[in-house]
This record gives C-alpha cells, structure tokens and sequence, in this order.
C-alpha cells in the first residue's frame, strides 16, 4: 500500500497557484524537533494533518470543528514557548477567531500561519460536488480576501504568497519575525486525501 503522502501529489495548476502538497511540504521545513503543528478543519486542514508531521500536533478531532486554529496556536505557544508553532488553516476557518491575532500581539505570543486560500468553503464544497453535482454546488463561494493584511493591520506579520518560488522565503521571514505571521497562500480546490488505516 503507497504512503499516504503519496497521496498529497498535485502540482502547480494552469493559474500558477500554490498546491496543497506545496504548501504542505514547503511548511514541513519549519515544523522541526521543538514544533508543535495545529491543523485546523476543513478540506485544507486535512491536507496538512495528511502531509505534514510534528513531534506535537493539535487538531480539530473526530467531530471535524473548524475555527480553532488561531486560539489553539496562541495556547500553543503560552504552553511551549521555545517551540515554533505552526497553525494551518483554511480561508473560512481564519474568519472565526481572526481578531485574536491581536491577543497574539499584545501578549508578544509569536506563531506562523499559514491560510489555505482557495476563496471556498471546500469542505462543503466538496461534498455538494459528490453529492449534487457541480450544477448544482452553491453558498460556498469566498471572497479572495487578503487575510495577511488582516494579521498586519491587527500588528502582526503578513505575506500574500501566489507561487512556490515565493512560499519558502516567505514562511522562514514569518518564523524569524518574532510576531503572530500570516502567510497567506492561493491554493487549488481540491478534496482532502483519503487516508485508510
């Protein structure tokens, strides 16, 4: 039976976006010894809880919740300071708890995240497709926020990213800056890997 991140093979689309796999393996280089990984839900944090490992991982669990990523990465580092954290997320999870980047800020709690951007809620997205066909998927569109701005204007560090020339210097500045990052990644819409035990 082939690895399951073997699973995680895509490349770069026609539109020169950031792949899943990509940003997995690009964000693997940061996650070393001392990390702790959180994934966030959605079709995006299952890529990353597919394609990435850390000696420590937080993750949305069984019930699959969605918007925990930023409050998970903040406890994260009040728990592990030495540790560099990394949180990834989806577009549509950051919009629950975005303005605790502000918390991560005044508390001087650095972290790295890093935002799947696919202007979609994919996960539901995904299931309209089996489901219904793509006819018939709606309500999942997002807008292609800059959610890096956000992170900055709240006094964070914030990088938009739409190449994976662009990816890893832009995620080792976010790790070196000593403040709450959010590199914000264009990523294809793609669905989760199926991973059987």
């Amino acid at each position: 039976m082939p690895d399951h991140r073997d699973r995680c093979a895509t490349a770069l689309h026609a539109h020169h976006l950031v792949a899943r796999r990509v940003t997995a393996r690009g964000t693997q280089h940061h996650v070393g010894r001392e990390a702790v990984l959180v994934a966030d839900g959605g079709e995006f944090g299952q890529w990353a809880q597919a394609c990435v490992s850390a000696p420590t991982r937080l993750i949305n669990g069984p019930g699959g919740s969605i918007g925990s990523a930023v409050p998970f990465a903040i406890a994260a580092k009040l728990a592990r300071p030495q540790a560099t954290v990394v949180a990834m997320l989806g577009d549509g999870t950051f919009g629950f708890h975005m303005a605790e980047y502000d918390t991560a800020v005044r508390a001087r709690l650095p972290f790295v995240g890093v935002v799947g951007n696919d202007q979609c809620w994919n996960a539901e997205h995904q299931i309209q497709l089996r489901a219904y066909g793509a006819a018939r998927a709606h309500g999942c569109e997002l807008l292609p926020t800059r959610y890096d701005r956000v992170a900055a204007a709240l006094g964070g560090h914030g990088e938009q990213r739409t190449t994976r020339a662009e990816l890893e210097p832009a995620l080792e500045r976010a790790a070196v800056c000593g403040l709450p990052a959010c590199v914000n990644v264009a990523i294809e819409r793609l669905a989760a890997p199926a991973v059987h035990a």
